[in-house]
């Protein structure tokens, strides 16, 4: 049995320079670490992220006493369904449609995206929607997640290429979300992570505004893990800053 890893994250967020408020939520431990980013307008989406969040940490415990890749991801798919029917009661006061239709209630809607890792024996990575999760290794980038969304799929389909999908008009439509799109259907992904690798989970509002190559050009460069996040949020709003902006950087160690 290999020895657990563990993490040091670093984590940050910013509303952007266009939203009004910051709808994204972040979970940062040693071993469970996410970023949700909440969809809705006003309160809905700051509530959706954080029934996310924190259906997360109410599963942790349960999570750290199991020891097979199969209870984890059944721990971590039936909090994120607990959230689902929270954001559900929150929005029209009826869990009913978690498992069926989308949260729709007098026009308003209400839902997150989520992207994390749990650093188990055997490291899983797992996503709703278009939040991501990238491994940084030797001067080397990953991704790790593929999105849930309108152009991923164009892109597998060989419609369009990557670059293209990062200017596409419609990037932002997403396939799955958790509180719409029907019951959450979460995507599970073994993970190999060893001592130094630097594992990086954000929102959108990061990598809409930055390609892969320009986030790990800046994981390069800097010399710290607090410079690093900090000059991803700096170059994020200096493209734009269309969306909030969230990140959490964890350096795996022993």
């Amino acid at each position: 049995m290999t020895n657990r890893l563990r993490a040091t994250t670093v984590s940050i967020t910013d509303t952007g320079r266009v939203r009004a408020r910051n709808e994204d939520r972040l979970l940062t431990t040693e071993r469970l670490f996410a970023v949700a980013d909440g969809m809705g307008g006003h309160t809905l989406g700051d509530v959706a992220a954080t029934c996310a969040i924190d259906a997360l940490k109410d599963a942790l415990p349960e999570l750290e006493s199991e020891r097979e890749r199969g209870e984890h991801e059944s721990t971590i798919t039936a909090g994120l369904m607990r959230a689902a029917d929270e954001i559900c009661r929150y929005v029209d006061g009826d869990p009913r449609g978690t498992t069926s239709t989308s949260v729709l209630h007098i026009g308003k809607a209400a839902g997150t995206t989520i992207a994390g890792v749990y650093l188990a024996r055997e490291p899983i990575v797992f996503h709703v929607g278009d939040s991501r999760v990238y491994r940084y290794r030797g001067g080397e980038m990953a991704r790790l997640t593929r999105d849930h969304s309108l152009v991923q799929e164009m892109v597998d389909a060989g419609e369009i290429t990557d670059a293209q999908a990062h200017v596409h008009p419609r990037k932002n439509i997403i396939t799955r979300a958790i509180g719409t799109y029907g019951p959450p259907r979460v995507e599970f992904a073994a993970a190999e992570f060893t001592a130094g690798d630097y594992v990086l989970v954000c929102s959108d509002g990061l990598h809409d505004e930055l390609t892969d190559e320009e986030i790990s050009d800046v994981l390069r460069r800097a010399s710290t893990i607090e410079q690093a996040v900090e000059e991803l949020r700096d170059a994020a709003l200096a493209a734009g800053g269309h969306d909030n902006v969230s990140i959490v950087l964890a350096q795996i160690g022993e």
